[in-house]
């Protein structure tokens, strides 16, 4: 069996399911996909709103690794990663609490 198992035949369907073969080493990476795998895990901001250039220049590694990771990862293509990772963005801002906001006093009463 070889060291390398991409996810071809069990494309994740979202960021939280990638992140879970990941985990449980269902997935193994060639060495420079592998640093933009974990820059991915640890920045998905930076797929979802960067092009394919940028990250790799980012990650140390070739454009095409970048776009090859996609492929590897059964997702096809960088423009379905970068949907994949702004998918995960929106849901996990849907999440967040409302910013805070400073108290006003109360109104006083002239007269």
């Amino acid at each position: 069996m070889s060291a390398m198992r991409s996810m071809k035949d069990q494309r994740p369907q979202t960021f939280q399911e990638l992140k879970q073969c990941i985990a449980e080493r269902r997935i193994f990476f060639p060495h420079q996909m592998e640093q933009v795998a974990r820059r991915m895990l640890e920045h998905p901001e930076m797929i979802a709103f960067e092009s394919a250039a940028s990250v790799a220049k980012k990650c140390a590694v070739s454009q095409t690794t970048v776009i090859r990771l996609s492929s590897f990862l059964g997702i096809g293509s960088y423009r379905g990663l970068k949907d994949l990772c702004a998918r995960y963005i929106r849901e996990r801002s849907k999440g967040m609490s409302p910013p805070y906001q400073v108290p006003q006093p109360p109104p006083r009463n002239v007269g």
